[in-house]
């Protein structure tokens, strides 16, 4: 059962890292680049966020075993340090692919890390486009689930400290015209909450 909550949040529309040459998304690799984005200085915006740089988009929560749908803003203007993470899952899936098991012991390390295993995370899985809209967000939901299963097993990381959202195809990093760019679609972030 899927209950709905309506909540006003500040997430960042993701975007591509440009470069003069092309535009190429970010995803960190190492233990230490994980750190490192994690805990930057969030650095202030002036002013209100301009018209037209926000909206509504609805998203998945695990909490417990109950799954709940939430409406959030997103803001293009929010800069919370985040990292966008390569774990791979195969189409139509939320099985990690065994490729990305060196990634996930990266992240495990980095959250034990002394300044960050305190603090709440939060785990947001993403797909791409294909599928239904709320056939996204439950699988999303699940690679959300898959990561914070594998992260609990290896790891001295207690399950209540890693909230889990399912956000869909609704932030992708590139667009999902070819089927390389869903893949890369096919990601996970993690996030300190505040």
């Amino acid at each position: 059962m899927i209950r709905l909550m309506i909540a006003v949040v500040s997430l960042t529309v993701l975007s591509a890292v440009s470069t003069a040459a092309e535009e190429k998304p970010l995803f960190q690799t190492t233990k230490d680049e994980i750190i490192k984005e994690l805990t930057r200085p969030v650095s202030r915006t002036r002013g209100f966020i301009p018209q037209g740089k926000t909206r509504n988009i609805v998203v998945y929560e695990k909490k417990n075993t109950e799954t709940i749908e939430k409406i959030v803003v997103v803001s293009s203007n929010d800069n919370t340090p985040k990292v966008n993470l390569k774990i791979e899952f195969n189409f139509n899936s939320y099985r990690i692919r065994p490729e990305s098991y060196s990634l996930l012991r990266e992240l495990g390390k980095a959250l034990a890390a002394e300044n960050i295993s305190r603090r709440n995370i939060a785990i947001k899985g993403h797909t791409d486009s294909d599928g239904t809209e709320r056939y996204n967000l439950g699988l999303s939901l699940n690679r959300a689930l898959s990561v914070k299963q594998y992260l609990t097993a290896n790891f001295n990381i207690s399950p209540g400290k890693l909230k889990i959202f399912g956000y869909g195809e609704a932030m992708p990093l590139v667009s999902n015209t070819t089927a390389a760019n869903k893949q890369i679609n096919r990601r996970v972030e993690i996030q300190l909450e505040k």
